[in-house]
């Protein structure tokens, strides 16, 4: 075979082979991108649900966190309010009993060392118009449980419930029922939140103490 036969048939071999090799790398690019194309519709569809499912599961989730969160800022609203009502009337108590020089009462050692000055300045804090009177104390009461309700009426309530609560707790550390003048601050404080949860006042006319 000579040299030019030898030749053209290596081109057309090669020309051949090349043609063959293009086809099948086109059928298999061809191929790839159906293939590619189906996964990605695949994929999109699965993520899509999956899209949907997460944000199911987030929305239980969030849902879940918020009421746990509302369940525990009521219950620290609550204790919050409670131990403030006790901790003030046992102060009013404490005022009562040097005022009145009760020697009987859990505060006793205190009154029977108070010196005049401090006797009659408890008999004044514990007037009508006095600091640990009837009115103010009340109205210190209101104004906090206004402020832990955020201003909140239908949050009243709530807020009722824990004053009795912290009303209990000075009784229980008392050790009997507590004087007149904390009974009537519990009551005016009861009177003054209704009027507040109904509309017959508002958190301003409790402004001298939310400040």
């Amino acid at each position: 075979m000579s040299v030019s036969s030898i030749s053209g048939a290596t081109q057309t071999y090669e020309t051949t082979t090349a043609a063959a090799s293009a086809t099948a790398a086109k059928e298999a690019q061809q191929k790839e991108t159906a293939a590619t194309e189906k996964n990605t519709t695949d994929e999109v569809v699965y993520e899509k649900g999956d899209s949907k499912k997460k944000d199911t599961a987030n929305q239980i989730y969030n849902r879940d966190s918020v009421i746990s969160k509302l369940k525990a800022d009521q219950k620290s609203r609550a204790e919050s309010m409670r131990s403030l009502v006790e901790k003030l009337l046992s102060k009013q108590t404490n005022k009562f009993s040097i005022a009145n020089q009760s020697l009987s009462s859990i505060f006793g050692e205190a009154a029977k060392n108070a010196d005049p000055a401090t006797i009659k300045k408890a008999q004044e804090d514990i007037s009508e118009d006095g600091y640990w009177g009837v009115n103010k104390t009340s109205d210190r009461l209101v104004s906090m449980a206004i402020a832990l309700a955020g201003g909140d009426t239908s949050k009243a309530d709530e807020m009722m419930a824990a004053i009795q609560k912290g009303y209990d707790k000075a009784t229980a550390a008392w050790g009997k029922e507590l004087p007149d003048i904390s009974k009537r601050t519990l009551e005016a404080t009861k009177q003054k939140m209704e009027d507040w949860k109904n509309g017959k006042t508002t958190a301003q006319d409790y402004a001298e103490y939310l400040n």
